[in-house]
């Protein structure tokens, strides 16, 4: 007995030595460690922040400006007038894949200002000879539409195009690839993912851009 309390002693004697280091040292400590992280992630080429922990379990990084939980799952989607119907049926077979994955439900119609909605345009851009290697063959991105109080709301109000000045842009790997930034998604590095930058032909979302989906809605 006289050993367990001695024991407790020297225990309460070296907490009460120890503590005020500790707590001293652990900002610091907490403060190198992300310093270490940043730096690690600068050396690889990688720009945080990306999506956390789920980055880096294989994650697709997403759009900065669309946070995790906050936007409903259903989008309407609508295209504009001037939409030829070869890119309207192109979109469609893309909307069928992450329509497919249950994560996001993309349905036909307009959205009312609290709802979310994507809107499918096409634009013509010619590359200039400095560009010549490198075709834009589309964009598309997040709109973030906020409204704060007892009736707020939290709405994606996105676009995703096509650059039809070039034939090699009307394809579904390009339309998944845009809706996949009107939904969030941003550039992968991974050449499975449908968002890695440069256009590989890929119809079906990776196991990382499903993560994404999944921590965004």
């Amino acid at each position: 007995m006289r050993k367990f309390l001695g024991f407790l002693f020297l225990l309460a004697l070296g907490a009460c030595f120890f503590l005020p280091q500790v707590q001293t040292e652990l900002p610091k400590i907490l403060k190198q460690s992300q310093l270490t992280v940043a730096q690690a992630a600068k050396n690889i080429g990688v720009q945080l922040p990306l999506v956390g922990r789920q980055e880096a379990a294989g994650a697709t990084p997403v759009e900065s400006i669309v946070r995790p939980q906050t936007l409903k799952k259903t989008y309407y989607y609508h295209f504009s007038a001037d939409v030829p119907v070869k890119v309207q049926q192109v979109f469609e077979r893309a909307i069928a894949v992450y329509n497919e994955t249950g994560i996001v439900d993309l349905v036909a119609g307009q959205a009312t200002a609290e709802q979310n909605e994507i809107t499918i345009f096409v634009y013509q851009k010619t590359m200039t000879a400095k560009q010549v290697n490198y075709l834009e063959l589309g964009k598309g991105g997040p709109e973030i539409q906020q409204l704060t109080g007892f009736q707020g709301y939290t709405a994606n109000h996105a676009r995703a195009g096509l650059n039809v000045k070039y034939g090699q842009s009307i394809k579904e790997s390009v339309a998944i690839h845009e809706l996949g930034h009107a939904l969030g998604l941003d550039h992968s590095s991974s050449r499975q993912s449908v968002m890695y930058p440069i256009d590989q032909g890929l119809t079906q979302l990776s196991a990382g851009d499903l993560k994404a989906l999944k921590y965004l809605y």
